[in-house]
């Protein structure tokens, strides 16, 4: 059996992914694979996998715009070596995630290579393709098939492209892989990107670096500048717009307030209350005080003759009503995994699934 040296990624951003073993050093001579994740992946294996499309055709086509690879090659695995952890920050795939792309390739093939950079030392950064590479790993490891001793790998060599381009390939390679990323990973994306232009002008030196970064990701100078925007906004507030709490219109807001403000906004809850018509009040307020008063100038008060009225409907024979009680202080947390759940809800209609999001925004 061939030797080879141990492969490994960074387990720093998915702890817990080592529950699977997917992110341990990969197996070697000196330090193999536990009995229970051979078996775990011989199980995977086993089971039938249904035809699937191209991994991530866009990657390749992305990455050509920026500059086409010298090459293609085979390239031992012992020869190739992970890229930076500040280059790549992208997080790791989930055990569930990594097991589909394990078993695509395992029953179909790789459908693109990896992309490499050639070091002065005869070694391989891999810039693209850091799964798919500890995937084969894993595979010689239980199949001991000798085909997955190398890899399909396009190739940058070593005087081809300098230390900032081999960077922004990174991120287009990542980036076309997690499109539905959350939007810090998006705004550090954009911001090295540009912070990259300023260092390496990519495109020359009279192009608006907004405008250079739009067209190396494939979207409008607009987004790359909200985007980049996003930056100044407090961690707290940007998942907020992720999870569809505030618009885009009060994110772009709340960016021009210094970080103390932000903070009490969202300690107190504001940022919920809010909407863009308060945009041209909050570019004035400098203390909590003015931010209490202006929230407190939208909320209207209850009139002296304001009637409830109650009402019964028939209930529709193919629906059931479905009461939840939830501790106020794990709502967010609540809400949160309803909203991923029924990204996950293929047997609930479109409208039931609609209804739902607006009961979960109040």
């Amino acid at each position: 059996m061939a030797k080879r040296k141990s492969f490994f990624i960074s387990t720093k951003k998915t702890p817990d992914f080592a529950d699977v073993g997917a992110m341990s050093s990969a197996p070697s001579a000196a330090s193999a694979m536990s009995p229970e994740r051979i078996a775990a992946l011989k199980e995977l294996m086993a089971k039938p996998a249904a035809a699937v499309a191209p991994q991530h055709a866009e990657e390749p086509a992305r990455v050509d715009t920026l500059l086409p690879a010298h090459h293609e090659q085979l390239i031992d695995l012992d020869k190739l070596h992970p890229a930076p952890d500040d280059w790549n920050f992208f997080s790791r795939p989930q055990p569930d995630q990594y097991a589909l792309i394990f078993q695509s390739i395992y029953k179909y093939g790789l459908w693109h290579p990896c992309t490499v950079w050639e070091q002065e030392d005869g070694s391989y950064m891999i810039l693209g393709g850091h799964t798919r590479t500890l995937v084969y790993h894993e595979l010689y490891e239980v199949t001991h098939d000798e085909k997955y001793l190398r890899i399909p790998c396009k190739v940058y060599q070593h005087g081809q492209i300098t230390a900032p381009t081999a960077r922004r390939i990174v991120i287009l390679t990542n980036i076309a892989q997690r499109a539905k990323e959350d939007s810090a990973i998006r705004v550090r994306c954009y911001s090295e990107m540009a912070r990259l232009e300023k260092e390496e002008s990519f495109y020359g030196s009279g192009v608006d670096v907004n405008t250079a970064v739009s067209k190396l990701f494939g979207v409008s100078r607009s987004t790359v500048f909200f985007y980049r925007r996003l930056e100044k906004l407090i961690a707290p507030l940007l998942d907020a717009y992720d999870k569809r709490q505030i618009t885009q219109a009060v994110a772009n807001m709340l960016c021009d307030l210094p970080q103390e403000l932000q903070e009490y906004i969202y300690e107190q809850r504001y940022h919920l209350l809010m909407d863009p018509a308060m945009r041209y009040v909050m570019k004035k307020v400098t203390t909590k005080e003015e931010i209490d008063a202006i929230i407190k100038g939208r909320r209207k008060p209850r009139e002296k003759f304001e009637y409830l009225v109650a009402t019964k409907i028939a209930k529709p024979s193919n629906f059931d009503l479905v009461p939840l009680a939830v501790d106020h202080k794990e709502v967010d947390a609540f809400k949160e995994f309803l909203n991923q759940a029924l990204d996950l809800a293929d047997g609930l209609s479109d409208h039931t699934k609609q209804v739902i999001r607006k009961m979960l925004q109040q």
